[in-house]
């Protein structure tokens, strides 16, 4: 009889960590206790284990680990935040002690009343992805009950060495450099050199989190997985790869296009044209679509830009000012666990928020008008709007602010064939390469590696590089590329998500988070190139 394949399992929470989630009742009692009326804490810890490999022609491992905790207390109209990795019991309550008398010795500023935590009947009253609900214990929860989140994994990560992403790094730089072996071999392929190099890095990342205030308790262990493979040509130019997401290792395996990718492109690229710059049609895939989506209205969504006055959707949410055509729909969503064709989640997921916040979809634009922004705590109370599932922070090192998870369009009602059709002349962009944007101007760059053109609603098997020989990058105003979506891809998803790529993303001093981007395949009737 054939081998049935593993089971895929919800990861328990780890014994390890045990004595350390039990003390913060404690630690939280030590912040708040007696001040609840005009108060509010909250305990974070957090503990982050890395396994890495990377195969070139050299090969190197890596092993880290990190914990935190973080202690925040909500006083007069202030957010008082301090953070340590000392973390003995007595070191903690010592920690929270003087945490709490200086907060005590600070004077009280005027305004903003203490937040008041839903209790879990509330919370329970609005809507949840169920991917949380059927993690949830049955009834209504005690505040004093720890809940536990994971998402499923087939291969166990806390059985994954560095040996194991080693040797599948090692696999993968193999099956590249035959797959551009076999490419070479074909009939008037003889003339393509070999690849200059193979770089493949695999890494695994296992985030532990924990959150306690009076009203929950809550813990999460999400795996983060990554397979990133790059071949470079003997000119210079380069083909990427990646695989990955929330999941177990088993999510780590390239698709044909991936090999291609990282084995063939590299030298074709050597040989591409250059664009001349101009206007032109363009169809994005998920990839190059997602940047433009967080570049768009992510960042300028984001409740402390609006804080700040450095965002121009403040204005135009107030003076109901559209923005696109009804194609142009953005949604955020920090609890993407399924997406098209694909069941496992995006690396940007997760159950709930650095701020205990649990993880709901967000309508950020909706037919080319506004919603409402992503916030953390504090920009939720400042800008007296609800909150969102979006605060968070590089580590515990690092200050928390409002962050995109994973920011995607919405899918339409097309297949990628008939949003070809009508193309005269134009081109496929199917891998970004970074993007910037101007949340007060209102303007935006998403880079995609290369095009490859379209004629008569064909691809002709024509690929271009930017002008210079290097990525092409997409450029315009925000409102006028939103005008111009001609059409999106229809979702076999039961939920509508779209593909969602492996992503990050940099703010201000360029906080780094993980944060997916995707979307359909739109059609851009005009774009500048260049």
């Amino acid at each position: 009889m054939p081998t049935q394949p593993p089971a895929a399992r919800r990861l328990p929470f780890p014994a390890r960590l045990k004595q350390l989630r039990d003390l913060l009742p404690e630690l939280l009692a030590i912040l708040e206790g007696g001040r609840e009326q005009d108060w509010y804490a909250f305990v974070w810890l957090e503990e982050t284990l890395v396994r890495g490999a990377v195969c070139a022609r050299l090969e190197a491992c890596n092993q880290e680990t990190d914990r935190g905790v973080v202690f925040r207390i909500q006083a007069g109209g202030v957010h008082h935040e301090h953070a340590t990795n000392q973390l003995t019991p007595a070191a903690l309550r010592a920690a929270a002690r003087a945490f709490r008398a200086r907060v005590e010795s600070t004077p009280a500023a005027a305004g903003t009343a203490p937040y008041r935590p839903l209790p879990w009947a509330e919370e329970l009253a609005r809507p949840l992805p169920c991917e949380l609900r059927e993690q949830l214990p049955a009834g209504v929860p005690a505040a004093t009950a720890w809940v536990h989140f994971s998402p499923p994994c087939v291969r166990d990560p806390r059985r994954v060495t560095s040996a194991i992403l080693r040797r599948l790094a090692a696999q993968t730089r193999g099956r590249i450099l035959d797959e551009s072996a076999r490419f070479r071999a074909q009939p008037g392929h003889g003339d393509f050199p070999e690849l200059g190099e193979v770089r493949v890095a695999a890494r695994q990342t296992l985030h532990t989190q924990i959150f306690a205030d009076r009203e929950r308790r809550l813990s999460q262990m999400l795996p983060v997985t990554l397979l990133y493979a790059m071949g470079v040509s003997a000119a210079g130019t380069s083909g990427r790869a990646v695989a990955g997401g929330l999941g177990g290792l088993e999510i780590a395996t390239l698709t044909p296009d991936g090999l291609r990718e990282a084995a063939v492109v590299p030298l074709l690229l050597a040989r591409a044209e250059r664009l001349t710059p101009g206007h032109y049609t363009v169809i994005t895939g998920p990839d190059v679509t997602g940047v433009i989506a967080h570049e768009a209205f992510g960042h300028t969504q984001e409740g402390d830009t609006w804080m700040k006055a450095r965002s121009v959707a403040a204005d135009l949410r107030r003076d109901k000012v559209r923005v696109g055509n009804d194609h142009a729909s953005i949604v955020n969503h920090p609890g993407v666990f399924s997406m098209e064709n694909k069941p496992f989640g995006s690396n940007g997921s997760y159950f709930f928020d650095h701020e205990g916040e649990l993880a709901r979809p967000q309508l950020l634009l909706d037919r080319g008008w506004l919603g409402a922004p992503m916030t953390d705590l504090a920009a939720a109370q400042a800008l007296a709007l609800p909150r969102s599932a979006n605060g968070k922070r590089e580590s515990w090192r690092r200050p928390l602010m409002t962050r995109q998870t994973n920011t995607y369009f919405t899918p339409g009602d097309r297949t990628l064939e008939q949003l070809m059709a009508p193309v005269a002349r134009g081109f496929l962009a199917r891998h970004a390469h970074g993007g910037m944007e101007d949340p007060k101007g209102g303007s935006l760059t998403a880079g995609t590696e290369y095009l490859e053109e379209i004629v008569d609603g064909q691809l002709t098997g024509r690929l271009f590089l930017g002008p210079a020989g290097g990525h092409v990058e997409l450029s315009d105003p925000v409102f006028d590329l939103l005008a111009r979506i001609g059409g999106k891809t229809a979702s076999v998803h039961p939920g509508g998500v779209p593909e969602n790529k492996y992503g990050g993303c940099g703010k201000y001093h360029k906080e780094s988070v993980d944060a997916g981007c995707g979307g359909p395949w739109i059609l851009w009737t005009s774009v500048t190139c260049g």
